[in-house]
Parts: C-alpha cells; structure tokens; sequence
C-alpha cells in the first residue's frame, strides 16, 4: 500500500510539473502581434548568485526571456557579480545599460530586476535617469534579509573557520562566472566579472546598515510606509497593496513590484527539499512571511501589483527547471508585464 501511494504522489507530481505551465497561460497572446513587443529594449536584472546562463544551456531566466522574445519583446540579459556590494554590481550594470543602448540605438531601456538586482537598478536609475524608462522588481530585496543577519552570526561564531567557508563559497561562485561566461542569454553577452566576495554579499544583504544606508541615498519610489519597523519586517509589507506601494512615478521613471510569500511550493525542487529549509533555520523561529530568502517586507517598490503570488523565491525565475507550483506559470507574468509596459507607451 505504501509502494502504491509513494507510486500515486511521484505521478501526481510529475503532472504538476508537465502541465502547470499550462494553466495560468495566456495563449491569445501567441496570436496578438509584438503582444508584448515594448517601446524601449527589456533588460533583465539579476540577484545575488546570479548567471546569465550556464554553458549556454541553463538560463538564470528560465523559459522567461524565450517566451517574452517569442511575443515580439526586444530582451537584453546582463551578468553582474554573483556577490559583491552594491554599488559595485550597480556599477556594472551602467556599463552594461551604456553598452546596450549603443548597440540597440534605443534612448531609454526598461529593466526588470530580481532579488538583488533591485539595488542595482536603483542605482543606475539614480545616476542615469535619463536612460531608464521604467524598473519593475520580481521578489525584489529592497530592506536586506533576516537570513544575511544570522548567516553572519553564525560565520562570526566560526571564528577561524569562517574565512574557510567564505574562501569556498567565493571558489563556487567565481567557478558559476566561469562557466557562464562563454554562452549567453540572447545576443549580448556581459564581460566576464570574477571579483567575488560571499562576505561582502552578507554584509550587503543585512537591513542595517547596508539597506538603511542604501535606501537613505537611494529612495526613490520606496514606500512611505517602513514595514521593517513592525517586528523587523516580519509581518510583511502592509495590510494592502496600497499601503505597501511607493511612489509609481519617480524621477521621470516608471515604477512596478511584485512577489509571493510561499517558501515551499513543490517538495520535488531541491529548492524547496533542500536549500530553503535550511535557510529558514538562520532566521529564528518566529513566524516570518517570505519566499525562503527575501521577506515580503521590502518587495515593494513603487506600485505593488502584487505580493502574494504562490512562488518562492526561485519560483520567481523558473527555477529549479520550472518546477513550481501546481498552477502557475511563471513566464506568463513576464511576458504579460511586457505588455502592461507596451500599453504605458513604455
């Protein structure tokens, strides 16, 4: 009977992986022209520990940038140091934007963050506004981690051992940059950057003083309301979309957010079975609404669309290779943000 029911469970969820894309789908899309062909170039942002793809194979937009070239989007992928501060990925960036608006003749892009790429995006759009016609964050960490807080306590008890354990994790990710470097996601291809630092990403992922100090310098389009002063941002982003939203229009750029609140979505992602249970355990046992890396608190930016999709925070990008939850289709919310910038003439 067991055998039976373990057999009945591995069907059943290899179902929700083969036919979930399918539902929340959008196939008139397919059949409206350049249905999500936008006026200015789309550059995607990404996070911490983040690619461009992989030998050219595995995309860090997984399934998300194809669909959105299939509707007629013009998409540009970036890659950015895996870990490294701020304003050194926002630097990067800018050279990446200065590259690529040389390259398409376009005045302005639009970018598309995820995780971490949020800062960055907000930096170039702070020193460059005149390039950037909008910035929408996916599960965006716009007030740290409470992950970063006791990931750093725990190297600090290390003691001795923690240069160890950053000297390895650094070594995986300058080897994730070197095996990303010579394929690409589309045409443009970043330079390679193999300066990497885990400690330096911890430090950056922490509420204070990293993400006080950046959003004191940097706020534009950050809501009013400080959710992270209400148990630390635990509780998460506010009682409404509209209490949790920032300005939608700041310094000429348009501003969008979205993000979910759902840690565990499917027990077959080794995300899910593996990498966000553990994270959990350097956040405390308090009750925390997040996606298993970024608390709900600080998704928002500008206007909330919204922050309860059913989706962790690899879910966001299609990853681990789709495997979400049952139900939802997560390119078709790219593809039909594109289209919600086509229709702001954007």
């Amino acid at each position: 009977m067991k055998k039976r029911n373990f057999l009945y469970a591995l069907v059943f969820a290899m179902a929700a992986v083969v036919f979930s894309p399918l539902a929340n789908a959008n196939p008139l899309s397919l059949l409206i022209k350049d249905y999500s062909k936008t006026k200015y170039p789309i550059v995607m942002v990404h996070g911490a520990f983040g690619f461009d793809s992989i030998l050219g194979v595995i995309d860090y937009w997984y399934f998300i940038t194809s669909n959105m070239r299939l509707r007629g989007a013009q998409v540009y992928v970036v890659n950015m140091s895996s870990a490294a501060l701020h304003e050194k990925r926002g630097e990067e960036l800018r050279d990446d934007i200065r590259q690529i608006l040389a390259i398409s003749g376009a005045q302005k892009v639009n970018l598309i963050a995820h995780s971490q790429g949020a800062t960055a995006s907000r930096y170039v759009a702070a020193l460059e506004p005149q390039w950037i016609a909008s910035v929408s964050c996916a599960h965006c960490m716009n007030e740290g981690t409470q992950f970063a807080d006791g990931f750093t306590d725990f190297l600090n008890a290390l003691g001795i051992g923690a240069p160890i354990v950053d000297g390895a994790v650094t070594l995986l990710l300058e080897l994730l940059e070197l095996i990303s470097g010579p394929g690409s996601d589309g045409g443009y291809n970043s330079e390679l950057n193999v300066d990497q630092s885990m400690l330096a990403l911890a430090a950056a992922s922490k509420h204070d003083p990293s993400y006080t100090t950046f959003n004191a310098q940097y706020p534009a389009a950050m809501p009013a309301y400080k959710c992270w002063n209400n148990d630390n941002g635990r509780s998460g982003p506010g009682a409404t979309l509209a209490q949790a939203s920032g300005a939608s229009v700041a310094n000429g750029i348009r501003w969008y957010s979205w993000g979910g609140e759902t840690p565990i979505t499917n027990l077959i992602d080794p995300f899910d079975l593996i990498v966000i249970p553990l994270a959990r355990e350097f956040t405390g046992s308090a009750p925390l609404k997040w996606d298993g890396l970024v608390p709900s608190c600080g998704m928002a930016l500008g206007e909330a669309l919204r922050l309860n999709y059913k989706a962790n925070h690899f879910d966001a990008i299609n990853h681990a290779l789709a495997i979400t939850a049952f139900g939802m289709n997560i390119p078709s919310i790219y593809y039909n943000h594109a289209n919600r910038l086509k229709k702001a003439g954007l």
